[in-house]
Formats: structure tokens, sequence, C-alpha cells
């Protein structure tokens, strides 16, 4: 019967396998409702992406999802009006797995690239649109390694420390929202809901002993079209938004990563104590999806063997994936925005949206560069009588730095980009953008380390040992740990013997006693 009881511990961890982009690109024509006027221009057309599922089927991750289009024209209808028209597109993208990424977790973010619309005929546009479809395959592995071993005194364990990144927690969370924005009588009460745009800022996590406290502000951007009147009208609400949870075993020294994305929004519209169309209700939900990582200081055997009897250490290695670090940069991006000549003059910014693309990115000692670039579209008022509201789109290029402390050249670093402001104004002839962008950089790289994950007693009689003493020549490489296992003693002897103060200094050259070698 075996004397030894290997105690044993296991560890789980997410490693980076790869992390890529592609594009998905759509084309598709539309017919204009019945309900609505012809159009005449196309203004703008807005869309959002949104990932409905990941299914990994065969060697590819199969993603869908769908893609809801916000177009806004000007209808020939009583002299140039503008009007809007809603579509929704379902898409379908592949990631393309190797043989080893068969059981992985796919993160995935999806951006509009570029977008067009052309008008086919009077009842009918033409929208292309290109997406960017930022992923990474993570492989969620565990290692079960022997920490300590019991049943006997006689074995001799050499311990050290590993630092791991352990999964402390990983959570979908939701937060509810809710908007009641009443229009002044300043303006004419709505007619129609042209575009009605969400959009999160002012993300903010933390985590204390056990608990973790999730927030964000979320701002509803809504065009609406005045009754009896052509008037385009621009109003806006910000409704905070805040989630505790209870998590076990977290805490404020711990890393996180968190995504939010807006999953729900219904709009309905009420009338007001005097019968007007003037109150708008918003319930939307925002899905947050948090993982929690701590970088643990853990003592794991590196070697062990026993002078009374034959042991086996099987050992086993693996590649680890390690998280450097996290950190969050802000980012102010201006710029001025030159009317073309067929542009008409603007007369009051109407409103102004944006999104932004990541275009390359590199790590760099302590620090990510990110290159990007910001996609603005503005609507305006002109002092045109007839065509009233014109836009003007525009791609402003920028170059960021994300502050990381430990970062090497060699790591990966995944970044994500949230758009928390931006304004537009009239100067000149030009119209100024100044957009604030928060950019996160997740740090992250892979090294290989061995654990011993069983200890065994091996049959056969143990080495004997004789009663003469060897007088031993410390050479550059020897440890005290080293000439204890060769020769079939205990570090606590050697010590003990050679009246040795420090463990782990042994000069080169000097001699030392080691008391009774082993007969092999």
């Amino acid at each position: 019967m075996s004397q030894i009881d290997a105690i044993k511990e296991s560890i789980g961890f997410e490693q980076l396998i790869r992390e890529s982009n592609s594009n998905c690109v759509l084309k598709e024509e539309y017919l204009i409702p019945d309900t609505h006027p012809d159009v005449q221009e196309i203004l703008t057309v807005e869309a959002k992406p949104i990932i409905k599922t990941k299914e990994l089927v065969g060697d590819k991750m199969v993603l869908d999802g769908k893609v809801e289009y916000t177009v806004l024209y000007l209808a020939r209808e009583d002299g140039f009006v503008v009007n809007s028209v809603n579509y929704t597109e379902k898409f379908t993208s592949n990631i393309d797995l190797n043989q080893e990424e068969h059981k992985v977790i796919c993160e995935v973010e999806c951006k509009v690239e570029h977008i067009d619309a052309t008008i086919m005929n009077e009842r009918k546009i033409s929208i292309q649109a290109v997406f960017g479809i930022d992923w990474e395959i993570y492989k969620s592995s565990e290692v079960e390694f022997v920490k300590d071993i019991e049943g006997t005194d006689d074995i001799e364990v050499l311990k050290k420390t590993e630092t791991i990144n352990r999964i402390s927690a990983s959570e979908d969370l939701d937060l509810l929202g809710k908007s009641t924005i009443r229009v002044g009588m300043d303006k004419p009460q709505i007619n129609k809901i042209l575009k009605c745009s969400l959009s999160l800022h002012k993300k903010e996590i933390k985590i204390l002993e056990d608990k973790v406290y999730l927030s964000c502000y979320c701002k509803l951007n809504i065009l609406y079209k005045g009754d009896d009147s052509r008037d385009v009208i621009y109003i806006e609400d910000d409704v905070y938004l805040s989630k505790e949870e209870e998590i076990k075993g977290v805490n404020a020294d711990m890393m996180y990563s968190v995504s939010y994305e807006i999953s729900s929004n219904d709009l309905m519209l009420e009338e007001d104590d005097l019968g007007e169309v003037r109150v708008i209700n918003n319930e939307f939900v925002v899905k947050a999806n948090l993982k929690v990582f701590s970088k643990e200081n853990i003592d794991i055997i590196k070697d062990a063997y026993c002078p009374k009897f034959p042991i086996e250490l099987r050992k086993d290695e693996y590649e680890l994936g390690v998280i450097q670090g996290t950190n969050i940069s802000e980012t102010i991006v201006k710029d001025n925005l030159q009317l073309k000549e067929d542009n008409l003059i603007p007369e009051q910014i109407i409103s102004s949206n944006a999104s932004v693309i990541i275009a390359d990115k590199q790590v760099e000692t302590d620090k990510v560069i990110v290159d990007g670039i910001l996609k603005v579209d503005v609507l305006y008022k002109t002092n045109d009588s007839d065509k009233y509201v014109e836009n003007v789109k525009s791609e402003i290029p920028f170059t960021a730095i994300i502050e990381a402390p430990g970062a090497k050249e060699g790591m990966k670093a995944i970044v994500r980009n949230n758009l928390e402001n931006i304004d537009a104004y009239i100067e000149a002839n030009t119209i100024a953008i100044k957009a604030t962008l928060m950019l996160s950089a997740k740090i992250c790289y892979e090294m290989k380390k061995e654990f011993i994950s069983d200890v065994v007693e091996k049959e056969g009689e143990a080495p004997q040992q004789k009663a003469s003493v060897t007088i031993y020549v410390v050479g550059q490489d020897d440890t005290l740990w080293k000439l204890a296992k060769k020769y079939n003693t205990t570090v606590e002897s050697l010590v003990k013997i050679n009246n040795i103060e420090e463990y782990d200094e042994i000069e080169p050259g000097k001699k030392i006693i080691i008391p009774g070698r082993a007969i092999f």
C-alpha cells in the first residue's frame, strides 16, 4: 500500500489563441412602404449590426446576426419634407477554426465600416454595407497539479511560487433603463419619430469584497418631424443605469474585462394632458458580460524525492495564457470638416453621430499605440428655403497611446473603443468636430510552465547508504537541494553538518561534508 497521498488542486484559465478581424458585406434592394412618400434624395443611413448567436458547426464558428437600418431621406411631398424608413436584414458570417480550436470561447464585436445607399427609383432604394467583425478565440483550460504531499514525513519537497491568472467569475448581467421625455411647448408636437439611437458612455465598474457594481449612462438621441410642420427636431436624454451583484470570491485587487450591448429598446408615444403627442417613453435593456481575473501566487511542488524509498514524479507541460494587465485611456479627436462646393451653407447643426474603426494597434514597451478612424456624419439646417436639410460625412484619422506598464513587444493587445461624446458646431465656413473616445486595452501573452501532476511510489528497494562521508567541492551550478537529492540525504542534514547559515548560498569551490553517500 502506497505511503504517499498527493494533494492536488485545479486552476481554470482562458488562453487567447487567435485574434483577428473579418468583413461581412451586405447588398440588398428595399421597397419604400406604401405608407411612406416617394424618395427624392437620401440624406443618410444609420446601421446597427447585432450578433445574435455564435455556434460551432464543423470546423467553423458560425455567427448569425441582424442589422437594423434607418434611412433618412427627403421626400417630394408639399415641397421637400424629411422622412425615414426602417429595414432589418439578417446575415451570417463564418470564422474558420484550426484543428486545435474546437473547444473554444469566441468573443465578437461588430462595427459599421462603410455604408452607402442609392435610389433605384422613387419607390426602391439599394443599400450596401460593410461590417467589420473583430473576434478573439479563447481556449478554456484547466490545470491539475500537486500542491503538497502527505502520508509520510520521509519525502523531501522543494516548492516554488508561481503567478497564475485564475478566472474568478464570469457573469452575464442585465441593466434595465427607463426614460420619459416630455417635449416642451416651445417645440411642435410629434408627428413622427424619424430616428431613435441609443449609445452608452461613462461605463464604470467597481469590484469590492464579494460584490460588483456596474454602471453606465445611456444617451438617447431622437429626431422627430413636427406636426403641421416640416421642421426636424432633435431631443436627447441621458439615463443612468446601475447594477449591484454579489459574486463570491472577488475583491478589489482583481482585473476584469466587461462588454456592454443594448439588447432591446421599446419606444412608445403618448399624449400629454392637453391631448398633444409630446411624451416619449423608452424602456431598454443593456446586457453586460463580465469576467473577473485574479492574479494569484500559488505554491506548487517543483521537485521531490525520498531517501528511504523510490518515488516517481509525473510531469505535464502546459502553455498558459497570462494577462499582463488592463488599462483605459481617454482620447480627444478634433478636426474641421470642409464643405464641398455642392454643399449648402449650414445655419444650424441638427445632430451629429460617429463610429470608430481601429485600423491598427502595436504593443511597445509599457504602451499600446492605436491608429484609428473616426467616421463622422452631421445633419444640419441650410439657408435654402426649399432643400432645408443637408448632411456631410467625413473620416478623421487619429493616433492614440494607451499606457500599459509591463507591456513588451511581442505581446498581444485586445483593444476596444467607445465614443463617449461628440460635438459639432459651425466655425466660419466649416463644421468643427470634437469627439471624446475611451480606449481600453487588455495585454496578453503565453508562457510554458511544467507542473507535477502526480507522485507515486515506485517498486524496488531504496538506495543503501554506507557510513563513510564524502568531501565534495561545490560546482558552479550546485545547490543544496541538488546535492541532497543526488547523495540521498536531506538539505537539513547538509545545513546542520556544515554549519551553513543561508540555505540558498553555497560558494563554488568551497568544500562541504556529505554524510553517508548512497551505493547504487
